[in-house]
């Protein structure tokens, strides 16, 4: 007889917590439009985390949630979704907002409500600029900047002997950007810079452009080609000059572009590019997460996918430490993360509420992509 009491016992407690009002996280992304798929990659990611919180008994007792906006890369529908979130779904933590206009438009507004943010995808270093000490107390970006990627490319190139570097990158704001910010780092690690072009909009002839990077001999090419990848490629196969290209290069469509001749004979050898994240990453978290987000998706996770995951666990974990799901508290318990991430470091956050994660660098391994270093 006790024991059909206990049985009934703890069934009525497990009903209980199922029942029990769940731990609410917002997210605010792009889920219609163009690059809805993008945002469809983040939904992946935050699910897959919550799928293994809740398997492992929630937190706090409860099951998690996440509640969803789609900002539609528009500032005012993402204002108004997250307004929604916070006001009518009272969600306590919010992660977004994938479009970098979106993100701008709702950090006043976070601010405000006193909700605390996680930027886990939105890259730019103005982000960091504006959060934690003298800023934006609510906001904390995960993912790392254009300036974080930049140091650790030439960290790494100076690593390798490198000297000098010529920089070229296509027009618009995330190209030119990345480029600064190349150009910045390459002097702090006592790299000179020879020499920096842009690719006009509607630019096809790329030899003058190679022309006057060559001029300047450097040891490397650093690269923010964009569209431009596949032209530039082909236009430095055929002007035969052997300089190493690396930067932030799309590996398959370089790859691509030039003759199966020009791979064989080794031309793009040396290749080598500085990534947020990439699948090929050997360490064991990395291996765990692509396995299952592979297993229940039926494709390779992106860089979205895996800072959202990440982003999610990362609240979750703050939660816990906290035991609390309530703003304020939320927000404390995120300045005093050390949780580790799957890349390798910690996710400890600096006075602008920013961590330094490891960037991989990917290189070429008997002509396949592989990344040769952590950086």
């Amino acid at each position: 007889m006790k024991q059909i009491v206990f049985v009934v016992a703890g069934l009525i407690a497990a009903t209980a917590v199922q029942a029990a009002e769940p731990v609410k996280i917002g997210i605010t992304t792009v889920l219609s439009g163009p690059t809805a798929d993008r945002g469809q990659s983040e939904q992946y990611g935050a699910q897959l985390a919550i799928n293994r919180i809740n398997a492992a008994g929630g937190v706090l007792g409860r099951r998690v949630e996440a509640y969803y906006s789609d900002n539609a890369r528009t500032p005012a529908v993402g204002v108004a979704g997250v307004k929604r979130l916070i006001e009518t779904e009272h969600v306590p933590v919010l992660i977004g907002a994938l479009s970098t206009p979106v993100t701008h438009a709702i950090m006043p507004v976070v601010a405000e409500a006193k909700i605390p943010l996680v930027i886990a995808t939105s890259a730019g270093q103005d982000f960091v600029d504006a959060s934690g000490v003298g800023g934006n107390d609510y906001a904390f970006k995960t993912i790392p900047s254009e300036v974080d990627i930049a140091r650790g490319l030439m960290r790494f190139l100076a690593s390798k002997g490198a000297k000098s570097v010529a920089i070229v990158a296509a027009a618009g704001d995330f190209p030119q950007a990345n480029a600064t910010a190349m150009a910045k780092a390459a002097a702090e690690s006592n790299i000179r810079v020879t020499g920096q072009e842009t690719l006009a909009q509607g630019t096809t002839d790329f030899a003058p452009v190679i022309d006057k990077l060559k001029a300047g001999a450097p040891d490397q090419v650093v690269t923010v080609l964009g569209p431009f990848t596949a032209g530039f490629f082909k236009a430095y196969e055929a002007s035969g000059w052997k300089v190493p290209l690396t930067g932030r290069i799309e590996f398959p469509a370089a790859l691509g572009a030039v003759s199966p001749q020009f791979r064989a004979a080794g031309g793009l050898a040396d290749m080598t590019s500085v990534v947020n994240f990439t699948p090929l990453v050997e360490q064991p978290g990395i291996k765990d997460f692509v396995a299952d987000y592979s297993a229940h998706y039926g494709m390779m996770p992106t860089q979205r996918s895996f800072f959202v995951y990440e982003a999610t666990l990362l609240v979750v974990d703050a939660i816990r430490r906290a035991g609390s799901d309530q703003p304020a508290d939320i927000q404390k318990a995120l300045k005093a993360t050390t949780m580790t991430s799957a890349l390798g470091g910690t996710y400890a956050f600096n006075d602008h509420n920013h961590p330094k994660i490891p960037l991989p660098i990917v290189g070429l391994k008997d002509g396949k992509p592989t990344v040769i270093a952590m950086q």
